[in-house]
């Protein structure tokens, strides 16, 4: 065998070698993927549940604020009823902030726009990111009703001619509507409504 023979046969070995280098590596790292995407999809499916039941929780402390004095606000006892209200605010602020911090994997996990290869993950990671956005969008829609009844009853005052009564302060957060699903569509976000009566 003359030495261009030998030649060739070692760089054709070497190519074959790198090749198939190549293909073992992408096929471990295809498996690594998969893999990492299996384990995702149990961790989405597992955390999902617990997430819909501080949902339920967070929903309940709302409906319970709503009744007690978000749609029904008397002017002759908000000012003494004002820090009552406003703790309150605080401990519903307090608890999607809990939400939202025992959901970073969720919130990580699915809102990538991932596809995962389990439909029960993607419909849970779905319903987690419409959920999530409706619940942040929903407090900043509460604590803007608060505000604009404050608003309303300063006004109050100022069309009695009452300087004695102490003008009240807004409620402060740092929550902005979100568009968490990015879908274009602030769920969970409402129309002010401009004919609401005054109590």
């Amino acid at each position: 065998m003359n030495t261009k023979k030998k030649i060739l046969i070692l760089v054709l070995l070497g190519v074959i070698s790198l090749i198939t280098g190549f293909i073992i590596m992408f096929i471990s790292s295809f498996k690594k993927d998969q893999n990492e995407m299996n384990d995702r999809i149990e961790i989405i499916i597992s955390k999902y549940d617990k997430f819909s039941s501080e949902l339920k929780k967070t929903n309940k402390t709302r409906d319970s604020i709503h009744k007690e004095f978000l749609d029904t606000i008397y002017y002759d006892t908000f000012e003494k009823n004002d820090t009552s209200y406003k703790n309150k605010l605080l401990e519903y602020e307090e608890s999607i902030t809990k939400v939202s911090k025992d959901n970073k994997v969720l919130k990580e996990y699915c809102n990538n726009n991932i596809y995962y290869s389990s439909s029960d993950a993607n419909s849970k990671c779905s319903a987690f990111n419409l959920a999530y956005e409706q619940m942040i969008n929903s407090f900043v829609d509460d604590i803007n009703k608060y505000n604009s009844n404050i608003t309303k009853y300063n006004l109050w005052l100022d069309g009695k001619g009452n300087t004695s009564a102490l003008k009240l302060e807004k409620y402060k957060t740092k929550k902005t509507y979100i568009d968490f699903n990015n879908d274009g569509d602030y769920s969970g976000k409402e129309e002010v409504d401009s004919n609401e009566k005054k109590k």
